[in-house]
Formats: C-alpha cells, structure tokens, sequence
C-alpha cells in the first residue's frame, strides 16, 4: 500500500488541535519535527517540550481526498499544507535496521546489533550485542562514546563498577566485558530497568552485574569506577551521594554535559575528586577525575 504525507507548520500552541483535527480527517499517523533547528537538550522533570515552530507530518493512505483536507484543516485550523508527497510502501523493519550498524569505540570494543552477522575482527575484540529500544544508550549517542571511549582505553579490569542512570546497561556490559569484577547498574526508569535486565541476559552478563531501580537504591560497598551518563542537574544534585560511594584513588566518569555546564559540574566536583580532565565530542563533554583520600 502506498501512503501520502502531508506537511504543515504551526506554532507549539497549535500543535494538540492540529493533531487532533488531522486524526479526525483520517490521519493513521502523527509526528512532530522541529522546524527551524532550535534544540532543547534538558527539559524539566516530567514534560516533553515542544519547539516553538513545529512541523507536523501527517500520514494518510493514498487514497485521500487531499483537497477536502485543505479546505478542512485551513476551515478550522487556519493554516494552510506546507507540503504533500507520495511515499511507497517500504519493509519499514528493515529500513529501520540499515540506520544501525556495527560501531567501533577505542582500539577494540564493538557494539553490535543482534541482525548483524558480525565481521571478522581482531581475536581481541570485545563485543556488546545491543539493539535500539525504549530506553537509552546504544553507542550512537555522542555522551555514550565518551564513556566507551574511555572505557575501551581504560579496562575496568577487576574493579567494582557502579553505573549511575544505567539506560540499556550499554556501560555496564562493556565495563563487565573488559573485566571488571562485579556491577551495580541503577536507573529510575522502570523501562530501563527491564530493557538492562535482557541485555544483561543477552549478553551472558548476569552473573557480574546486578541491575535496580532507584527506589530500591542501598550502596553497601564503595566501587572503584562510578560511571554516571546521565543529565547536569542530576549530576550537581548527586555529587556528594557519588563522592561517598568511590573508594580513595576511584574513578568517576561523568558524560551527558554541554560546554557551558563544564563549569558548573566541575565547581561541584572538585572539592571531592583530583586529576580532573574534560574530553569532547562535538557540544557534548565528558569529566574524570580520581576520588580523594
């Protein structure tokens, strides 16, 4: 079956009637892009913002009557079709899985995707299998290279982990894959939990890592590595709950901060860490440092 998409753009505040009208006139699916590039990074706790200008797609079967819509949705709404085009039918799984590949971090950690016959690599290699989900953390991700980055040029090799915001468990496997002795993956996204929890059982890594909700969150023993990739608020308001969780000399790996919260994060994190460093990629840093004694 062949679809045609219809485009409008509208201010934020028009984005629920919109919707609504466009499903009322036979759209099977809505979704929202941003019109003019304006990215939000840090939203506050429970909403998702829109941008100020939205582009709605609308996607309707071909068969449609595309001048009734116009005069419909420019009636109520009183805004007018930006664009329309034809769109075939496509083995949309498929095009899904051509969008995520096998990716390289470092000298030797791979991320794989289960569909993915895996190349011939390096004896050396470590691999994690991983699929895209709900929950966060496949590779892609600039905050989520950092950490493997480093991870691949500094092996946990028998140290306790701690992996604070834990997503899809990506940091906790490849950190449990380059040897470290025992994992404590932590988020306070059910989904994330349950999406840690298989990918831990996928990758044959559940008898090193122990994955749990925050809610149920007890530090029993200190960790020689305390991973956190998660946003700069958190970051600030953890910072003395993930001072006392490293042993002296232990290392935190902090990711997901933009260049002008560097600061920020770095006054909060000083007082309890020393050989502080910064790495990038692209808007996105990483900082370590090594606790005090």
């Amino acid at each position: 079956m062949n679809w045609k998409q219809l485009s409008f753009q509208v201010k934020k505040q028009q984005a629920d009637l919109v919707s609504e009208v466009l499903i009322g006139l036979g759209s099977i699916s809505i979704t929202y892009k941003d019109a003019y590039d304006e990215a939000i990074y840090e939203p506050p706790v429970g909403q998702t913002p829109l941008w100020d200008d939205v582009e709605i797609n609308a996607l309707f079967s071909s068969d449609i009557n595309q001048e009734s819509i116009k005069d419909s949705i420019f009636e109520i709404c009183n805004i007018k079709v930006l664009t329309s085009s034809h769109l075939k039918d496509r083995a949309w799984e498929e095009e899904f899985k051509k969008d995520f590949q096998p990716m390289k971090f470092g000298k030797r950690l791979w991320v794989f995707p289960s569909w993915e016959s895996q190349i011939k690599l390096p004896n050396d290699s470590i691999i994690v299998n991983m699929d895209p989900g709900l929950a966060f953390g496949t590779g892609t991700h600039q905050t989520t290279s950092l950490c493997l980055n480093y991870l691949d040029a500094n092996p946990p090799k028998d140290k306790r982990v701690i992996d604070f915001g834990c997503g899809t468990g990506i940091l906790a496997i490849a950190a449990a894959k380059l040897g470290a002795s025992s994992l404590l993956a932590i988020d306070n996204d059910p989904q994330a939990v349950i999406a840690c929890k298989e990918n831990v059982i996928n990758n044959h890594c559940e008898g090193l890592i122990k994955t749990i909700h925050s809610n149920n969150l007890v530090i029993k023993e200190k960790c020689d590595l305390l991973i956190a990739n998660i946003l700069t608020n958190p970051l600030i308001e953890l910072a003395p709950l993930f001072a006392s969780s490293v042993n002296p000399n232990g290392v935190l790996l902090l990711s997901g901060i933009l260049k002008q919260q560097v600061d920020k994060v770095l006054d909060c994190y000083k007082e309890y860490f020393f050989d502080i460093e910064v790495a990038n990629i692209d808007e996105w840093n990483r900082i370590t440092g090594k606790r005090k004694l």
